[in-house]
């Protein structure tokens, strides 16, 4: 198999990212991204443990649970044994767009974890939409009790969920939806392979060469990680921003981590191991979603495999349609990102407060393109698709 090794091999492939992209990177917490940490309940959180080993997992469990000290510092409670650089990518219900922040561990206290912020950015939506997120093709959690998942006790999904058509029938055809046991190894246990085949969307954390985290969204149709055996993993990297920042760091520090979701369950599938980046033509082939081939795909290694209860999501209950963020909050959000833009080139200030004024015909004008855009890649992008807050990138579905 052919792997990536250097960034000019990787670069050559997917190209940089556009100025507009970068532009987007604060060292510190402005308004539009206090106001998105005053609405996210939930967040995927990467660190390295006590030991040194890679970690993602999911906190919150209500709008806000992030408290912002200063615009350098944020604090959360938290029990995880994290020291050092940390990452998080914070997500809204019912918004398209995430806000990834990184930084370090300042202080800890006994539950409670205080982090210097160095960079923060609003990530574009294309995760959340290819992913379906905010919605779910499995029944919400409603108020009389816990999701009823459309689904086999194992976890594997049923006729209900290629009947909404979001699943084509290749996907059944392969045996991808099928009860084959994968021997031996972290992921030969009914649990995870059933959660794998469901999952549309995870976080993954990764580290530079020197030592700074970051956490990335991914999202695609359910099923999209493929299973090779019962040790190995492989990930589609499809096109985008061109930020590629996991393939970047993995090529310095193969570490990886990553907690995974499938919407209508309050448990997590958390991955930890190694990986390595491959433009494998065969591989890419067999990944490919109607005509369009990924640019990449990471082959990861996997060394812990495990589904767990998790409180944050639970608590937060984020697959209820009640607390999905309003159109007027889209907006709001949308005109806050805007004015983004004028921080870091003050000659663009102008254009983005009047941008700003207009940020509800500006959302549906971007809404139709990522709508556009996502059909164009082969994606059935279903009428309730949730509305992007607007960030300005360009409507091509992909990954950071």
């Amino acid at each position: 198999m052919n792997l990536i090794t250097t960034v000019a091999q990787l670069e050559a492939i997917i190209g940089r990212p556009p100025a507009l992209v970068r532009m987007k990177e604060l060292p510190e917490l402005d308004e539009a991204c206090r106001r998105m940490l005053a609405l996210a309940p939930l967040a995927g959180f990467g660190y390295r443990d006590g030991d040194g080993r890679p970690r993602t997992t999911v906190v919150g469990g209500r709008p806000g649970f992030a408290e912002v000290e200063s615009p350098a510092r944020i604090a959360f409670d938290s029990d995880a044994e994290a020291s050092g650089a940390v990452s998080f990518v914070f997500l809204l219900p019912g918004v398209g767009e995430t806000l990834r922040v990184n930084g370090s561990v300042a202080g800890r206290s006994p539950g409670r974890i205080v982090v210097a912020v160095s960079q923060a950015y609003v990530h574009c939506a294309r995760a959340i939409l290819r992913s379906r997120l905010w919605s779910p093709i499995v029944p919400p959690t409603s108020a009389a009790g816990p999701p009823t998942p459309t689904a086999d006790d194992d976890g594997l999904l049923s006729g209900a969920a290629v009947a909404d058509g979001w699943l084509s029938g290749a996907a059944v055809a392969d045996g991808s939806l099928s009860g084959a046991v994968v021997p031996g190894g972290p992921l030969s246990s009914a649990g995870v392979l059933g959660f794998l085949r469901a999952t549309p969307f995870f976080v993954v954390s990764s580290w530079d060469r020197d030592g700074g985290g970051d956490t990335s969204p991914r999202g695609d149709t359910p099923g999209f990680v493929r299973v090779i055996d019962g040790h190995t993993l492989a990930i589609p990297d499809r096109r985008g921003n061109k930020r590629a920042d996991t393939s970047h760091n993995l090529l310095a520090d193969d570490g990886f981590a990553a907690a995974m979701l499938v919407p209508g369950r309050t448990d997590v599938l958390h991955v930890s191991g190694t990986a390595v980046v491959t433009d494998d033509a065969t591989l890419l082939a067999d990944m490919a979603l109607g005509s369009a081939v990924p640019q990449t795909a990471l082959i990861v290694t996997v060394e812990r495999a495990e589904v767990r209860p998790n409180q944050a999501v639970a608590a937060a209950n984020v697959w209820d349609h009640a607390n999905r963020a309003d159109a007027a909050t889209r907006s709001e959000l949308m005109a806050a990102t805007t004015r983004q833009l004028g921080v870091q080139k003050p000659a663009l200030r102008w254009l983005a407060r009047s941008l700003a004024v207009f940020a509800r015909p500006i959302r549906r004008i971007m809404d139709a393109a990522y709508r556009r855009a996502l059909k164009k890649e082969g994606y059935d992008a279903a009428p309730d698709t949730p509305r992007a807050a607007g960030t300005g990138d360009r409507p091509d579905p992909g990954d950071a």
